[in-house]
């Protein structure tokens, strides 16, 4: 059984204790939400009825900022700041900076709600009716989008206006793509004509920091570009001399609300993902890499799921040079004619039922809403296995 947390509307992640308290706290949840009202306390925590007595264990301890607490057996306490008593411990609040935490828990009574469930729909889970996934850090990514790499600042600016208008809500760049005026430029035309607001749009950027003062300097440039106030999520482009330092500097970004997730590109193996887990305290939230039919990496996504991470495809028709090779294999080919659709709409479909989120690039409106109009059929489990066996672990590019 998990059980799923929000304050107010935001869905955060908690990582639960193993203790009577929880079990019984699961229960409670599972039977339906627990919706409970909390009031501000002492500058460092919201505290709320349960409206039941659950098991106790309490020990004197010092809270911290995330911490989810028993007291007296039936108030939850949620910290954003620090005190210490006796408490019995449910468990902590991750992937939140501190800052977020107080930006959420400070101003005001607010109310957190607890859902428990067999199934698991909570981070890492895409959401196919609502064309999103519950990222480690609490928001929700849309899982198809547009990417824009090879696009200059004119073909982006018009590529990102059409796939707004399609209905896509996920645009990615990077400061290498050098264009991102491009982006921002399409993005507000968008949204002056109504076709949506900023906060519908999910923009991805990532760089290329070197250390952490030359990563400073960029994250505000590329913001500048964009001509938005924050970027939903920052990518570190490729392993570099300093990630640490230039992961250090993405943290205080998001601190200081620039930006709202994190997370890496380029990063294929356990030891590389674990090289940068042992120096964050914001958890990536998405790694995007190379993801296609012939080179799918499930080991990989299988070992950073238990960390909610989610995996995000580049080049999900195998990139410029091999796309005609996917849209011509056979089995392919054979879908298509099945179901009525595309070769490009079985790959996308077939990334997004794997798991994967896909970003095809494209300055085509036909192709880019093509690309879009996946959600309207199902592969089946057999034909998701005929594809799977098609992975040869062969990678074209070497980034």
């Amino acid at each position: 059984m998990t059980m799923e947390m929000r304050i107010g509307k935001t869905a955060v992640s908690a990582a639960w204790e193993q203790n009577e308290a929880v079990s019984a706290l699961m229960k409670l949840a599972a039977k339906s939400p627990l919706t409970i009202k909390m009031s501000m306390y002492g500058g460092f925590e919201q505290v709320g009825s349960i409206g039941h007595s659950l098991p106790r264990n309490d020990r004197r301890m010092t809270a911290q900022a995330g911490d989810i607490m028993l007291y007296s057996g039936n108030q939850l306490v949620v910290f954003y700041g620090s005190n210490s008593w006796a408490y019995t411990k449910l468990g902590r609040i991750t992937g939140q900076s501190q800052e977020l935490l107080k930006e959420l828990l400070s101003n005001g009574d607010v109310t957190v709600t607890l859902s428990a469930g067999k199934k698991e729909s909570g981070k890492g889970a895409f959401d196919f009716s609502k064309k999103t996934v519950l990222l480690n850090s609490g928001y929700e990514m849309p899982v198809i989008g547009l990417g824009t790499w090879a696009l200059t600042d004119n073909t982006a600016e018009e590529a990102v206006y059409q796939a707004l208008k399609s209905g896509m809500r996920l645009i990615d760049t990077a400061r290498y793509y050098g264009n991102e005026v491009g982006v921002g430029r399409g993005l507000a035309r968008a949204i002056s004509e109504g076709l949506v607001t900023r906060e519908e749009v999910f923009i991805t950027g990532k760089i290329y920091g070197g250390n952490y003062e030359r990563a400073g300097r960029i994250i505000n440039d590329e913001i500048r570009d964009l001509n938005v106030d924050y970027i939903d999520l920052l990518l570190i482009h490729q392993p570099g001399s300093d990630d640490a330092g230039v992961y250090k500097a993405m943290e205080e970004a998001v601190n200081d609300h620039r930006i709202r997730s994190l997370g890496i590109s380029n990063y294929y193996s356990k030891e590389a993902v674990d090289k940068v887990l042992s120096f964050a305290t914001i958890k990536p939230a998405v790694i995007q890499n190379e993801n296609h039919l012939y080179y799918q990496n499930t080991e990989l996504q299988q070992y950073v799921r238990q960390y909610g991470i989610v995996i995000e495809s580049w080049y999900p028709f195998g990139g410029r040079g091999h796309t005609a090779e996917s849209f011509s294999n056979d089995i392919i080919a054979e879908l298509a004619g099945k179901y009525g659709k595309t070769p490009a709409q079985i790959i996308l479909r077939w990334h997004l039922q794997a798991g994967f989120i896909a970003i095809p690039g494209s300055s085509d409106p036909d192709h880019i809403a093509e690309n879009y109009d996946i959600f309207g059929f199902e592969l089946t489990p057999e034909d998701m296995e005929r594809i799977r066996r098609l992975d040869r672990h062969q990678r074209y590019e070497n980034w």
